[in-house]
């Protein structure tokens, strides 16, 4: 995966439209940058999500996305994924869709949109990219990131109505680029 003016152009107009804050889009425009921390992660991947929060799926502007080259995925209410040219896909949720959303109250609610996390998808199932997989907890220790994993060795991750093999989920640290927005790396085919 590699930046492309269509990629840069996708995340500016998520931007433009008040989907991702400036900073929002300044963190995720950072993964493509020499010196992002898993850049050779990102190498690896298919493709890359930013999954935002919002308050009504339905009210996303759809017909602007698809006039921006996007295509739905998939959907069910309260979450959609649209897929934006060279590999850059959005998803919306408004549903709890992870366990932190469960523990969400009025309090402590974020405003919405925001960015919940950023995703690296590393699709093929082959050696080299399994192998790079597997190195991103050593890479997150090495960085100080926390980390948490997610399925592997026969026990799929479902999230988001789709299936995936495993997850690695790294939690950067106050230094990172990507400045306390979680990474979500998920390896294997979607089913």
């Amino acid at each position: 995966m590699h930046k492309t003016s269509a990629l840069t152009e996708a995340m500016a107009y998520l931007h433009n439209v008040g989907l991702l804050t400036a900073e929002e889009h300044q963190i995720a425009a950072s993964m493509f940058e020499p010196d992002f921390e898993f850049a050779a992660a990102l190498a690896l991947a298919d493709s890359i999500h930013l999954h935002i929060r919002v308050d009504d799926t339905d009210a996303l502007p759809v017909d602007a996305f698809i006039a921006h080259g996007a295509k739905l995925d998939h959907g069910q209410p309260g979450y959609v994924k649209y897929c934006f040219p060279d590999g850059v896909n959005a998803i919306f949720s408004s549903i709890p869709v992870a366990q932190d959303n469960l523990a969400e109250t009025e309090q402590n609610r974020r405003p919405r949109p925001h960015l919940d996390h950023m995703g690296i998808d590393m699709r093929r199932d082959n050696d080299i990219v399994k192998s790079g997989f597997d190195h991103l907890p050593n890479r997150a220790d090495q960085l100080g990131w926390g980390h948490i994993p997610q399925g592997g060795k026969g026990r799929p991750v479902f999230c988001c109505h789709i299936e995936v093999a495993a997850k690695h989920w790294v939690y950067p640290s106050e230094e990172a680029t990507v400045r306390g927005i979680p990474l979500e790396f998920a390896f294997g085919p979607l089913k």
